[in-house]
């Protein structure tokens, strides 16, 4: 069964369903968008049940393609795709949908078009967008949850949730053109955004993706089981911490500028303070020795 690039085993019936989008590239600052999807997709032990192909959608000599080679003979290869999977909630009437991909390089109307239509298929009543950017925010302090809508009325939604408004001007992710067709079909649409601390550059940052899924399952009135995520975060906060009491003056400095700026600041993403490259390397220096001394045997 086909419905215009998606591919679908067998169409679920659902109830209400609500949507979840993640997807990897330029709105994913430290996965935590599609860590997030993922790990709700494992947590409710999600059923996948259909892919959007990604031939008409990405530049395969930027995304390559995976191939698997066993001593000279090519046994699979994997084009870039997005995958859907669904999970029905045996305590309230509203499932949900969640779709884990890639932002297209290609054809974005088309991209969007087929997402809406799939849903349309499925009656979802509300679509959830999740980001994740990089900001001058102190990893000593709660991840910032911030928010954008479709329509004046979600705004209290964001009010209820402690979710800030974003206030914002420049270039796009698919989140805007996604929110905006939403609008022109009647159809609810959340943003949801992780700020990531800029100087951790790590591929995924749990302390982020819990704050996001934690404000997710909030919005959706559903519960799941955090605590291997919250440990995973846990860990990356003792190996900051410990960073923080045995670093140079400069990185004190620098975090206790952070958390001054975090109590005064908005959502927009600050202004680069002095000395961030070398505190971005600190970081990654202390991280990398970690790892290494985590992987070498004793």
């Amino acid at each position: 069964m086909e419905i215009s690039e998606t591919t679908v085993n067998k169409l679920p019936e659902l109830r209400n369903p609500d949507f979840i989008a993640a997807l990897a590239g330029w709105s994913d600052a430290a996965q935590v968008a599609t860590g997030t999807a993922l790990y709700l997709a494992r947590s409710l032990d999600a059923v996948r049940f259909a892919q959007i192909e990604g031939d008409q959608f990405y530049d395969f000599s930027t995304i390559r393609p995976k191939i698997t080679v066993d001593r000279g003979l090519i046994t699979s290869l994997h084009l870039p795709h997005n995958g859907l999977c669904y999970w029905k909630n045996q305590k309230a009437a509203h499932d949900l949908v969640l779709l884990h991909g890639i932002e297209p390089h290609l054809h974005w109307q088309k991209f969007v078009d087929t997402i809406l239509d799939l849903a349309s298929r499925l009656k979802v009543r509300r679509i959830y967008t999740l980001g994740g950017l990089y900001d001058n925010i102190p990893h000593t302090r709660e991840p910032r949850i911030s928010g954008v809508v479709n329509r004046p009325s979600l705004l209290a939604v964001l009010q209820r949730h402690n979710i800030e408004p974003i206030v914002y001007q420049g270039p796009s992710s698919l989140h805007g053109l996604l929110l905006t067709n939403c609008a022109q079909r009647n159809i609810e649409a959340i943003s949801l955004w992780g700020h990531a601390p800029f100087y951790v550059r790590v591929e995924t940052n749990p302390i982020v993706c819990l704050g996001l899924v934690k404000k997710l399952t909030e919005l959706l009135e559903i519960e799941i089981d955090l605590e291997e995520l919250a440990k995973a975060g846990e860990y990356l906060q003792d190996m900051l911490n410990r960073l923080l009491a045995d670093s140079s003056d400069e990185l004190r400095l620098y975090v206790k500028k952070l958390e001054e700026q975090y109590e005064l600041e908005g959502v927009a993403p600050g202004e680069r303070l002095e000395g961030t490259d070398r505190i971005i390397k600190e970081v990654e220096d202390f991280l990398r020795n970690q790892r290494h001394k985590k992987e070498t045997p004793p």
